[in-house]
């Protein structure tokens, strides 16, 4: 495992605990993803990598009737938490990264799954085109990841963050792939008292890791959060006085493989 897949196995690891209770947004992105598919949908086997605490998988449980799923994450502490969504005996776990984790899945998959992951993937097309290779020619991509506005408030005043792609990219990928291409986007924006507040509400969802750094509260240092909170107010005033925070999803559903 490369330092930063350790990192980020390490930032999220570390979050399992208040994950849940924090990451509001990631459930709201999961359960309108998994509605993107009819109620009662049938399927054989399932692969969702970066399930996390198994909040999408949750939400497809609800919605599909599957047989066989093959549920993968990074961290082993969110791992364990996502196999209370589903029955003991139609699981299997799949931990560590998963661009290694192809050798375990069996030759074709119905539906290939994730939310809030693909973002973390130095480079998701390539990841996209290897493991489409599992998909079976008449299975479905469901995939929901993040765009170029994503925490664009505090990206602009740290100078750090993901590199995020926008819908387009995607689509003009995918269209190449599949005959049925959806492609969709959202903005929502949560607002916060202070930017501290902000930064344990990242920290809670396992957003603590950032290119070449460990904690993104070390971005600005005890001595310069006050400065950085002024800038923010500045760049991005509201009535409230409170600090807004955009999440940008991207959903993305395709099926009949080219």
């Amino acid at each position: 495992m490369c330092k930063e897949t350790e990192r980020i196995n390490r930032a999220f690891s570390r979050a399992v605990k208040s994950y849940d209770q924090e990451a509001f947004v990631q459930k709201k992105i999961a359960r309108r993803l998994a509605k993107m598919l009819p109620v009662g949908m049938a399927c054989h086997s399932l692969f969702e990598f970066g399930c996390g605490t198994g909040l999408l998988t949750e939400a497809l449980h609800e919605q599909l009737r599957v047989e066989q799923w093959f549920l993968n994450d990074l961290s082993a502490s969110m791992l364990q938490e996502t196999i209370r969504c589903v029955p003991l005996e139609q699981y299997r776990l799949l931990e560590g990264d998963a661009g290694e984790q192809f050798s375990e899945l069996p030759p074709t998959v119905d539906i290939i799954a994730s939310s809030s992951a693909l973002q973390w993937i130095e480079d998701p097309f390539s990841f996209l085109e290897r493991i489409l290779e599992r998909l079976s020619p008449k299975g479905m991509l469901l995939i929901a990841t993040f765009g170029k506005r994503n925490l664009h408030e505090l990206r602009q005043h740290t100078g750090r963050g993901l590199h995020y792609y926008d819908s387009e990219e995607y689509r003009d990928f995918l269209k190449n792939k599949f005959h049925r291409v959806e492609v969709v986007e959202e903005q929502m924006t949560i607002t916060f008292p202070s930017l501290l507040s902000l930064l344990h509400h990242l920290r809670a969802t396992g957003v603590t890791h950032l290119p070449h750094q460990e904690n993104v509260s070390y971005l600005c240092g005890r001595g310069s959060l006050l400065h950085l909170e002024e800038r923010y107010r500045r760049a991005y005033p509201l009535p409230s006085g409170e600090l807004p925070l955009t999440y940008h999803p991207i959903y993305i559903k395709c099926s009949d493989k080219v």
